[in-house]
């Protein structure tokens, strides 16, 4: 495993970035600010090593960012309306940093935590990161030991194991922000992008301000039916009161299948590139993000990143299920005192 220096921290914190990497070439850097991926160098058809994810050269990027270009979020992803979640009978009032509502464990996330890095130094294709929450730091009770592990296998698969653990009831419900193009992340635009979900259902939302309505929709005749493949860009612009709300494609679909059972989530196709990624994961479902406000920045090597850059797939609890469902449900993310959250998402690549 390759460590070098990455930079220092306003707060004055040094941060390094470590690669992992496996014998045909595939490899992923990630810096502990974040945990978050900042190069993940996948082949294509021809076996040209490509770049296929969205980020910066520098850490005053990442720190001066509001677009969570490959971190880990949490303790809690996505929205919260109003910022608020109730646990036995308590409401805790969370940052309200995106209008009125929380979004991504507010202004204290975990994505702007330096983790410390585990020694894996005999294993060149994993790495763990750890982090630790504290009590309230997020107006969230109980103090939170959270554990991430990248790993890369021998057949082009890029893993993500999540542990986490409380020490009193909280939220805890974890993923991880990484912008694709498999094209590279230079080439500009995701819209011939072919995009597969495995989700007969999804999750309309109320307004522009993206809190989910309750409501598991079907995708029957809709725009949001991505059982048969199609281009990213073949219902974008639909005259479709969901797709107005946040500019594209930024909805929650529940995926076929039961919550901790891992299953095909979703593939992703460039027909350019010859580059093909499938997702697995244990979650409920997944927020399909079409990179709809990453607006006119700079990106790694001086390329121009702009809006639909780059797409995510961020498997996940429904957001804002909290406040819908029983504490106890399994599809919600309460976990009671000394309860293990565990998950797992795979990207596989592949070409064609």
């Amino acid at each position: 495993m390759n460590k070098e220096t990455f930079g220092v921290t306003a707060g004055g914190a040094a941060v390094s970035a470590y690669t992992i990497s496996n014998s045909k070439g595939m490899s992923a850097t990630i810096i502990d600010y974040g945990a978050t991926v900042t190069k993940l160098i996948v082949p294509d058809r021809t076996g040209i090593m490509r770049d296929v994810m969205l980020g910066y050269d520098d850490l005053a990027s990442y720190e001066n960012a509001t677009t969570y270009f490959g971190a880990i979020i949490g303790r809690n992803c996505n929205r919260i309306d109003q910022g608020r979640v109730t646990l036995d009978g308590v409401t805790y009032q969370m940052d309200q940093n995106d209008n009125e509502n929380n979004l991504h464990g507010g202004n204290n996330g975990i994505d702007r935590k330096v983790w410390t890095a585990l020694d894996n130094s005999a294993d060149n294709a994993s790495i763990t990161f750890i982090c630790k929450s504290n009590d309230m730091e997020q107006k969230l009770p109980g103090n939170a030991t959270i554990t991430v592990t990248y790993s890369i296998t021998e057949d082009n698969k890029f893993i993500i194991n999540y542990d986490a653990v409380s020490d009193k009831k909280t939220i805890i419900n974890l993923t991880s922000h990484m912008y694709f193009n498999l094209n590279g992340h230079y080439k500009g635009d995701i819209g011939d992008h072919l995009v597969f979900l495995n989700a007969d259902k999804y999750n309309p939302v109320i307004d522009s301000k993206s809190i989910p309505t309750g409501e598991n929709a079907d995708v029957t005749g809709t725009v949001f039916d991505f059982r048969t493949p199609k281009k990213v860009k073949q219902d974008i612009e639909a005259d479709v009161d969901q797709l107005h709300f946040v500019g594209g494609y930024d909805h929650n679909f529940v995926v076929n299948g039961k919550t901790g059972t891992e299953r095909h989530f979703a593939t992703v196709t460039s027909e350019d590139s010859g580059i093909r990624m499938s997702v697995y994961s244990d979650q409920t479902g997944t927020q399909l993000y079409t990179g709809n406000f990453i607006g006119e920045q700079v990106g790694k090597g001086g390329f121009n990143y702009h809006d639909r850059s780059g797409l995510c797939l961020e498997p996940q609890f429904i957001p804002n299920i909290m406040n819908v469902l029983p504490e106890t449900d399994v599809d919600c993310p309460v976990f009671d005192k000394d309860e293990y959250y565990k998950s797992r998402t795979v990207y596989e690549f592949t070409t064609f």
